[in-house]
């Protein structure tokens, strides 16, 4: 594992760790050398806080998709990058699932946690359709501006999903197991005999 380091616009200094060949081009985050997304200005505009706005130009900027990596945005040929701290917005891409107040969809302001209390407390949802449905996560229009990526929240939606699936499988049969526990003491007492 090598450490690399950048310095960000607010002059705090980026570090991250990875075992990845270094890759030097324009479009790859120079400390964690995964491919960026080029985004569009009017997505920067509306994430990056405003007096940052002067940066965004035609020179263009993309988005680190690397979870860990503390470079939201980036521009290697003027060597310009912004972190958490020189945004607008929570990125979700850059926390975990179960994250506290981690986004789910940006169009709509559903928070991840609304999502989850629908598939693990309420149990009222299954699929995405369901989701969509009582959420309304994924069911908005303006992902290239709302969304910090500029793609739309489906890709994250459905892992959202599949984690909570993952999670019913590890939670639900020791539960079960506890539920029938407790059943089989019920059924025990109702057949206890009283002596006369």
């Amino acid at each position: 594992m090598e450490k690399y380091s950048i310095t960000s616009v607010s002059n705090n200094k980026l570090q991250y760790e990875t075992s990845k060949k270094t890759v030097f081009e324009e479009n790859y985050c120079k400390i964690s050398f995964d491919k960026g997304q080029r985004l569009l200005r009017k997505t920067l505009a509306n994430h990056f806080k405003p007096k940052y706005w002067n940066l965004i130009t035609d020179i263009g900027f993309y988005f680190c998709p690397a979870k860990d990596c503390p470079v939201n945005y980036f521009n290697n040929e003027h060597d310009v990058y912004l972190g958490k701290e020189d945004v607008l917005t929570t990125v979700m891409h850059k926390m975990e699932i179960g994250g506290v107040n981690r986004p789910a969809c940006y169009c709509k302001n559903v928070l991840e946690s609304t999502v989850l209390d629908e598939l693990l407390v309420k149990k009222c949802c299954e699929s995405l359709i369901d989701i969509q449905n009582f959420t309304e996560a994924n069911t908005g229009k303006d992902c290239s501006i709302t969304n910090p990526t500029g793609r739309c929240c489906g890709k994250q939606i459905r892992e959202i999903l599949k984690w909570t699936q993952d999670k019913r499988m590890e939670i639900e049969p020791p539960l079960m197991e506890e539920a029938m526990s407790c059943c089989n003491k019920i059924e025990d007492v109702t057949n206890y005999s009283y002596p006369d």
